[in-house]
């Protein structure tokens, strides 16, 4: 005796809806990692940016800007006069992660600063980012490294 069936069992329907909430799922990561890799790569003229405009400021006005970092967030913000007014920020992505080190600085009224290298890990691509500050702050230079650096003791 044959039946004649009409739909789908529910077997069929189970299989069917774990599949496609299997591909829902892994285009939802393979977006968010996109998104995380876009703002990581939008980050790097950002900083730029917010340097550049630091540097004009202490110039223009003739005074020293502060920048400094938030040991938590790694948030950047731009400082200026005695009572450190804020006058910029910039939030790094949520892949970027600042690792500590120095938190503190300034631009001088002649638009200089002094040499150092900020390192932040990406926990988006998994490599370590160098930003170094060269020239007074004239030059800055992003490397990307597969490897942590060695740290550096300071001399005495």
């Amino acid at each position: 005796m044959h039946r004649n069936r009409r739909g789908f069992t529910l077997y069929e329907t189970l299989v069917v809806l774990l599949i496609v909430a299997s591909l829902t799922v892994l285009v939802g990561f393979q977006a968010v990692a996109q998104r995380r890799a876009t703002a990581e790569q939008a980050f790097w003229p950002a900083w730029q940016q917010l340097w550049t405009v630091g540097r004009q400021v202490a110039v223009a006005r003739k005074e020293t800007v502060g920048i400094f970092v938030d040991r938590k967030t790694g948030e950047v913000t731009l400082t200026q006069g005695q009572a450190h007014h804020i006058f910029r920020r910039l939030m790094p992505p949520p892949g970027l992660r600042w690792v500590d080190g120095r938190t503190g600085w300034g631009i001088t009224p002649q638009g200089h600063a002094d040499a150092f290298t900020m390192e932040w890990y990406s926990t988006t691509h998994h490599v370590w980012w160098y930003q170094t500050f060269q020239l007074g702050g004239a030059l800055i230079y992003v490397e990307a490294t597969k490897t942590r650096r060695p740290q550096r003791v300071a001399a005495s």
